[in-house]
This record gives structure tokens, sequence and C-alpha cells, in this order.
């Protein structure tokens, strides 16, 4: 159980400090070049699908716990500490399940990323068109 204790604050600093090097303005003025690798390695690298199945296993462990509460006859509990705790895992259970872009669900960031994608394919065309055209002069 210790190791277990140690390798979830070790994650937690390891994850703390992703977040700062997760802003887009620590790369937003880097060569396209390496903004590119750096998108390529995060998707092959499948860093989203691996956070969000470490994030539902959260999600489930602390439904364990509430429901292994909810169901202990045990007479010997420290109520106010069990409470607190149990406010305290409501609010992660809370915060997992809320976006951290409020203004948008997920519907709409896709609509959203589908969105720019297509503006930007359009752009693209566009410029090889006049490409085109400026060559066939």
């Amino acid at each position: 159980m210790e190791d277990l204790l140690d390798r979830i604050t070790r994650f937690s600093q390891e994850l703390r400090a992703l977040e700062a090097e997760l802003q887009w303005t620590s790369v937003q003025y880097s060569s396209p070049a390496d903004q590119d690798g750096m998108m390529d390695h995060l998707l092959y690298a499948e860093l989203g699908q691996n956070l969000k199945r470490a994030v539902d296993r959260l999600n489930h462990f602390l439904w364990c716990y509430i429901e292994t509460v909810a169901a202990s006859s045990n007479t010997e509990v420290d109520y106010a500490q069990q409470s607190s705790r149990l406010v305290k895992v409501t609010d992660l259970l809370r915060l997992l399940h809320h976006s951290s872009c409020p203004l948008r669900d997920s519907l709409s960031a896709v609509e959203h990323a589908a969105m720019t994608v297509t503006r930007h394919a359009s752009r693209v065309d566009r410029l090889q068109q006049g490409v085109s055209l400026g060559e066939s002069a």
C-alpha cells in the first residue's frame, strides 16, 4: 500500500509539471516543424487515451469507495472524518465530470475543431489554386 501511495504522489507531481508545460503559450512561438513534432509525439504516444483511462479508473475507484462506505456496518468509524472524506470524494467526482472548458460541451468542441480544420483546408486550397493559376500564366 505504501508503494501505491508513493506512486500516486509522484504521479501527481508529474501531472502538475506537465500541466505547466502544456500551455500553448509555451510553444506558440516555436517553429511550425517543432509544433508539428510535438503534436505528432503527443498523438502517437496516445497521451489522451491513456489519460482518459487513468481518469476513468480514478472515477471508478472513488465510486467503489463511496459504495464500500455506504455498505459498511463498522460501528468503530470516525463519522466526522468519514463525512469529510466523502465530501472531498464527491467534490472530486464533480470535478471529473465537468469540462475544463465550460463554454463548450464535447459536441460543440468537436464541431469547432471540424470547422477550424475545414476553414484551414479551404484556405490551403485557395492558396494552391492561386499558385496553379500563377504558374499557368
